[in-house]
């Protein structure tokens, strides 16, 4: 299945080169991940595809061309007059802190309100986020972002009414606390100093001092703003927790807050292909971002662009005992249960008889856990699936 998002091309292994350069990453006929963008490709790569008979590859091209406008799509999901007022409310409180005034909350939940209606009725249509005219108006546009972003996807976790708006809200003004740092410094196109840097990593608590008094949000949105920049391994700010100490409403959070930032266009960098910025995603699950949450979102914002899902038949995946398997089999385009040849038990051995479980009906109750993006492990468990296959 491919979006018109996507771009690609059929490319023979015998073209590839040790050495080789390519702008964008290879996946094998099936949408299966391969090889990643402007990584020099190996001839021991090379080799082991033609030792699994692996003739023709899928290649994406990355190029400014190929992002998707998060704008122009033609089922829009959300109204420019609900865009506008999240924009108008985001624009208030913005307003309200630079005047040293008590931030007026109250439209902003009411809007994030109207965002959620209009998501639960637009099922089918694609979540229209706002393109940026001016660098000037980046911290605005992104927080919108943002906020659209993660009321849809806490939707489609589930979540009462009351959960999806505390995590719309809180995704709104996660960044609010970069109000009090120079614009010359966020919008720098040279490295930042230390100094700069650890000004930047400021702005979580910053922007949690301005609004934790506040009785109009409750303390969900308040941990996304204080909270949204930690990492589940531990090595985030302002408090460096894992992954257990981090609610499921500051990951999506997180994760949105990242995705966004990615597919739109900086002064010093153009922005990714949406199913690039994805996979972007995927690899830094269980580093930066929980793997469940991460490859949950993927498959739903994947569903929603209407492109190909990340999670394909011939994935190598980890469930979530920590068996390493393969796709066999979807159920559906964006199916995350799908039939999976275990190959490798948990603590990373080839299983002596290989098992194919279907996780529709698994009595275990395994999950697809994340994507696996590790060459070696991806060209081992591919392998040894093709001798048993065989």
């Amino acid at each position: 299945m491919s979006g018109s998002f996507d771009t690609s091309q059929v490319i023979t292994v015998d073209y590839l080169r040790d050495g080789m350069v390519l702008s964008g990453p290879l996946y094998d006929m099936k949408g299966s991940f391969l090889w990643p963008a402007r990584v020099p490709i190996k001839q021991e790569f090379i080799d082991r595809l033609k030792s699994l008979g692996i003739t023709e590859l899928t290649y994406r091209p990355i190029s400014i061309e190929t992002a998707a406008s998060k704008s122009q799509v033609s089922d829009p999901m959300i109204s420019e007059e609900t865009q506008r007022k999240v924009y108008n409310s985001f624009a208030n409180v913005v307003w309200d802190i630079t005047n040293n005034s008590i931030p007026r909350l109250d439209k902003a939940k009411e809007s994030i309100n109207d965002v959620a209606k209009e998501i639960r009725i637009g099922i089918g249509k694609t979540i229209n986020l706002l393109d940026l005219k001016s660098h000037d108006e980046y911290s605005y546009v992104h927080a919108v972002n943002c906020s659209l972003l993660a009321t849809l996807v806490a939707t489609k976790f589930g979540f009462t009414s009351d959960r999806v708006s505390s995590v719309g809200v809180g995704s709104l003004l996660m960044d609010i606390g970069k109000i009090k740092i120079p614009s010359s410094v966020l919008n720098k196109k040279e490295p930042l100093t230390p100094i700069e840097i650890d000004s930047i990593r400021k702005h979580p608590v910053i922007g949690y001092q301005l609004i934790k008094d506040s009785t109009e949000i409750d303390d969900i949105a308040k941990r996304i703003v204080l909270m949204h920049h930690e990492r589940v391994d531990g090595r985030g700010y302002p408090l460096g927790v894992t992954g257990d100490k981090i609610d499921v409403y500051v990951k999506i959070a997180s994760i949105c807050d990242a995705f966004d930032a990615m597919t739109t266009e900086r002064p010093y960098r153009p922005p990714l292909p949406i199913r690039v910025a994805i996979e972007e995603i995927l690899k830094e699950a269980s580093t930066k971002f929980d793997p469940e949450v991460a490859l949950r979102f993927a498959v739903e914002v994947s569903k929603v662009y209407k492109i190909q899902s990340p999670l394909s038949e011939n994935s190598v995946v980890q469930l979530s005992t920590g068996e390493i398997g393969i796709v066999l089999k979807l159920h559906s385009d964006y199916d995350m249960m799908p039939e999976v040849l275990i190959v490798l038990d948990a603590f990373g051995n080839p299983m002596r008889n290989m098992v194919s479980v279907d996780l529709v009906k698994d009595s275990v109750g395994r999950k697809v856990s994340k994507i696996i993006y590790d060459i070696s492990l991806i060209l081992k468990v591919k392998s040894l699936a093709e001798s048993k296959i065989r």
